[in-house]
């Protein structure tokens, strides 16, 4: 019995020990990149991890030298392994951004979560505006982060803390969005300067970025009937360029 006992034990100690070289490997990337443990895994390739960079997706290598930004598809099935990937980060990363820093139109009857990172001098954010009563219909829920494009200290990021700080923030974006002054209330710029951040780090430089509920990025504009269908059909959330 020794006999055929031997090879299995040799084979789970070879296991663990690859378990312990694997943990060691990322616990040094992990300080490497400044980042949690828990957002290193292998990758699909041998010798690459994959590292979760807030709402992004990136991969290392194991003696965190190289780091690659890109796309990984498997030419088997053409599947887009990263796009995936780079979805659920998204997902995830809005999921822990406080309802506080956003401003909400909620619908009757939602069918559809969008979002948006808007720029108070952006025209076709103001296109959305318009037609906030129809995708509101249309069971389109719509959450705002604010993103001037200009950056800190410009107008419009002026024109984002009056908004987002007023006592009533849907009144006073639609307002904003219609071309109203705003009087500035009296609070910090840390709501927009959330929003900000989120852009930053998903690497987009233009308004409005959409993000929908499956963490699919439409960047752009599209008029209202036009995302509503891309909304309803899943095949066609699957040929965007993100």
């Amino acid at each position: 019995m020794h006999r055929y006992l031997l090879p299995v034990m040799l084979l789970l100690m070879l296991g663990l020990a690859g378990g312990a070289h694997a943990d060691d490997t990322v616990a040094k990337l992990a300080a490497k990149l400044k980042v949690a443990p828990a957002d290193l895994s292998p990758g699909p390739l041998p010798g690459l991890y994959r590292v979760t960079l807030g709402p992004d997706v990136a991969y290392v290598s194991a003696d965190g030298r190289y780091l690659l930004r890109g796309d990984l598809i498997d030419l088997q099935d053409g599947k887009n392994i990263t796009r995936e990937q780079r979805e659920a980060a998204r997902v995830a990363f809005i999921k822990g951004i406080n309802a506080d820093d956003m401003i909400v139109f909620k619908a009757a009857h939602p069918r559809h979560v969008l979002t948006i990172l808007t720029d108070i001098d952006c025209q076709y954010c103001r296109a959305i505006a318009r037609e906030m009563p129809e995708l509101e219909a249309k069971g389109v829920e719509l959450h705002y982060l604010a993103f001037p494009r200009a950056g800190v200290g410009s107008s419009s990021w002026d024109k984002a803390v009056a908004v987002w700080c007023a006592k009533d923030r849907q009144t006073a974006y639609v307002d904003a969005m219609r071309g109203t002054p705003v009087t500035a209330g009296k609070c910090g710029e840390s709501a927009v300067a959330v929003g900000y951040d989120f852009a930053q780090r998903l690497g987009v430089t233009g308004t409005p970025a959409i993000i929908t509920e499956t963490g699919q990025l439409i960047d752009g504009y599209l008029p209202a009937d036009q995302l509503v269908q891309l909304l309803d059909n899943p095949s066609l959330q699957g040929q965007m360029d993100d």
